[in-house]
């Protein structure tokens, strides 16, 4: 039989936009972070958040005092849908600032629209916003939320292990949502179109992500940026910030949530707790710096399929790594590389020098389950220098 290589592809995100209305005029908001300070004020913090929404608020501590209090006023009230609610005396900027924040950080705020107002009529001011369901069917909506939410939770078989937890949520996720981004549509960048419809965008996806870290009790935080696909196109991007261990990491489930050019569904790992220097070739412009520079957690470290370089004398390492995965019935392998010259030596040496072959052949004579020496399937992602195998069955 004559050898073969099978490459596999992979479909990448697409881009989001929020809109919000204040005092009447159409401002557009970037998927960035809201917009209030970079760091937090330092008399504010005796006004604690509310109890109610996301036990992880990163973005209201970023408010000012009367910032803080307007977001307090809301989201003691807007789970009711009120058609108006109280609110502190805020202008524009500050109500961008505080929808922002409020929809960053509580993805249980699925049900809001991206049209916000105040009003403020002699001494009160009053904030109002635009709702995507009514409230007949908002109660359904939570119960299958939770549903969906409270099943996941079934299924940890570690709740203490939070890396454990945190790669549960993340295969949660991606195998339960794919990617649909319909224009106008705001459910799909919502917790509830990943988790319960079972599509979303990037902001759902992250949204989903967010509350499961939530209920997980992980420290989590949504952050954006631009994302480029290694080929000169990308666009506004959202994903996760996660502290494990005491780090903080990016973990981006979108784009960790591929496609092969047959259709079917790849799990992926090369986004799960990145630094900042790993995550550079894709993701930039950070709208938060969350000063994320260990390597501790990250999939490949944790897993030993981290290779600081790469040899000839590699393939023993990648044989013991293929048979392991095998023996646990896993034939997608996937590898990460320090450098681009380790990765570029792996993918010279193994691919397009099919030593591969060879190392199928060794991995084979160790297995009980017939695996080809002669059929493999590969995808390269040079941008974060990272080799996919996927071994096939005889």
């Amino acid at each position: 039989m004559k050898k073969r290589l099978l490459v596999i592809a992979v479909l990448l995100m697409a881009a989001f936009v929020c809109i919000t209305v204040l005092n009447g005029m159409d401002t557009e908001l970037s998927p960035s972070e809201p917009s209030g300070s970079g760091t937090a004020a330092t008399d504010t913090a005796d006004i604690k958040p509310s109890s109610k929404g996301s036990p992880y608020k990163f973005y209201f501590e970023r408010l000012t005092p009367v910032e803080k209090r307007a977001y307090n006023a809301i989201i003691e009230k807007i789970y009711d849908m009120p058609e108006r609610i109280a609110v502190p005396k805020i202008d524009g900027k500050e109500l961008d600032n505080v929808f922002s924040a409020l929809l960053f950080d509580n993805p249980d705020l699925f049900f809001l629209g991206r049209k916000c107002a105040v009003e403020t009529r002699m001494w009160s001011t009053y904030f109002s916003v635009d709702y995507i369901t009514d409230k007949a069917d908002l109660a359904d909506m939570k119960a299958q939320l939770e549903r969906e939410c409270e099943t996941f939770e079934q299924t940890l078989t570690d709740p203490d292990n939070q890396w454990r937890a945190e790669l549960e949520i993340h295969d949660y996720v991606i195998d339960k949502c794919e990617y649909h981004d319909p224009e106008g549509d705001l459910i799909y960048s919502s917790s509830y179109g990943a988790l319960v419809d079972g599509r979303a965008a990037c902001e759902g996806y992250s949204k989903a992500v967010k509350l499961l870290l939530d209920r997980a009790g992980i420290e989590n935080a949504l952050i954006s940026g631009v994302s480029e696909n290694g080929e000169g196109s990308g666009g506004a991007h959202m994903w996760n910030i996660v502290n494990i261990g005491g780090d903080y990491y990016h973990l981006d489930c979108t784009w960790d949530d591929t496609v092969s050019d047959d259709g079917g569904k790849l799990r992926m790992y090369t986004y799960f707790n990145l630094s900042d220097e790993m995550i550079s070739g894709t993701h930039r412009d950070f709208s938060y710096n969350f000063g994320c520079k260990s390597t501790a957690e990250n999939y490949y470290i944790k897993t030993g399929t981290y290779f600081e370089s790469y040899s000839r004398s590699s393939e023993s390492r990648l044989t013991d790594i293929i048979t392991k995965s095998v023996k646990n019935s896993r034939y997608q392998i996937q590898l990460r590389f320090a450098d681009k010259k380790s990765y570029d030596g792996a993918v010279a040496d193994l691919i397009k020098g099919e030593r591969i072959y060879e190392v199928l052949t060794d991995a084979a004579k160790r297995v009980d389950t017939p695996i080809s020496a002669e059929s493999i399937g590969y995808y390269e992602n040079p941008a974060q220098k990272v080799l996919t195998l996927v071994i096939r069955e005889k």
